[in-house]
């Protein structure tokens, strides 16, 4: 499956918009609650509402339970979580009620954490670590992931989309977004484009093969749990089957020291050093940041497709901010 901006367009794709929602999501609420064998003990409190989900917490038997539900193409996350706590106890927030309708909704326990985005720069490595850790135990086996409906963004699945990066309406002038590229950046942006699916067919004869992807490690996406110092990871809503090197661009973009990124790159490339010697990984990194960054300009043209009229220039930051760092490493890859 790829992501499909039809799927996430009109009012039933945002529910939570509609009148007598939040009664429904609280009768929601209270049935996964039950299957659990908990009950609320306080009301339902509204923590985020925006574009892409609604998030809420309450109080229950049983600690505080988070509630999300997303648009239709990222309701693959409750799948996703269900599927790596029942592995992995600890690595994401457990489940409430894992056999409950996906896009009715899920429910989440509470972890207190210490943000990702609180921590030093270093910390990133270890993050990455941790998720290397995950990525290896799903390799061969993503039919599993596909099962849940992840997305697929693999170097083949990529290289297909790349015709759609060439859109006037989303990257040039014509655009009419702020900050939207220049006819020259444009140009730049067709020409790194037309080089990637060699690329992409180079990445996907590269170890270590097709596996989980976070999709969107940014710090404020893991943390440090208070009680047991483990790493958590949340936020799993553009998890895909792809390379896995695609996540450390993200994991990476708001590291401003070079020093600390590097540790960091070294740090995951040591969670593969069973089946890749560093040299291989660096080798293969070269060649996936580009790829890894087209990859995160096709999740924003999506969710920009998505969005309302009044919030593309909200979305169209990270896009365009996407967009003019494919050249660069499109020219590093190709240089070698």
């Amino acid at each position: 499956m790829n992501a499909s901006s039809v799927t996430d367009t009109g009012p039933v794709a945002r529910p939570w918009l509609l009148p007598g929602w939040r009664d429904r999501a609280v009768a929601v609420v209270d049935a996964q609650l039950a299957l659990a064998g908990l009950r609320r003990t306080g009301p339902v409190e509204d923590v985020k509402r925006w574009s892409l989900s609604v998030v809420l917490r309450c109080p229950t038997s049983g600690g505080a339970v988070f509630y999300k539900q997303s648009l239709p193409s990222l309701a693959h996350e409750g799948r996703v979580l269900s599927l790596l706590a029942a592995r992995r106890p600890g690595l994401v927030p457990s489940v409430v009620a894992p056999d409950a309708p996906p896009n009715d909704g899920w429910c989440t326990r509470e972890v207190h954490l210490r943000s990702g985005s609180e921590l030093p720069h270093d910390a990133r490595g270890r993050a990455l670590a941790v998720l290397g850790g995950v990525q290896r135990a799903w390799l061969g086996r993503t039919a599993e992931l596909a099962a849940t409906g992840c997305w697929v963004r693999t170097a083949r699945a990529l290289a297909d989309m790349v015709p759609a990066a060439g859109r006037s309406d989303l990257f040039g002038p014509a655009s009419g977004l702020p900050g939207a590229l220049s006819a020259q950046e444009q140009r730049r942006l067709s020409d790194a484009c037309a080089r990637l699916p060699e690329l992409c067919a180079a990445l996907a004869a590269a170890p270590p093969g097709e596996t989980l992807v976070h999709g969107d490690l940014h710090p404020g996406n893991w943390g440090v749990a208070r009680a047991s110092g483990r790493i958590v990871l949340l936020d799993w809503a553009e998890a895909a089957i792809g390379h896995p090197f695609l996540d450390a661009v993200a994991a990476l973009r708001s590291c401003p020291e070079p020093g600390a990124r590097a540790r960091a790159l070294d740090r995951y490339f040591a969670s593969w050093s069973a089946l890749m010697s560093p040299a291989q990984c660096r080798a293969v990194w070269r060649l996936a940041e580009p790829i890894a960054v087209f990859n995160q300009i096709v999740t924003y043209m999506h969710f920009l497709d998505a969005a309302e009229p009044d919030e593309r220039p909200g979305w169209a930051p990270r896009l365009l901010w996407w967009a003019r760092q494919l050249p660069r490493t499109v020219d590093d890859a190709v240089r070698g």
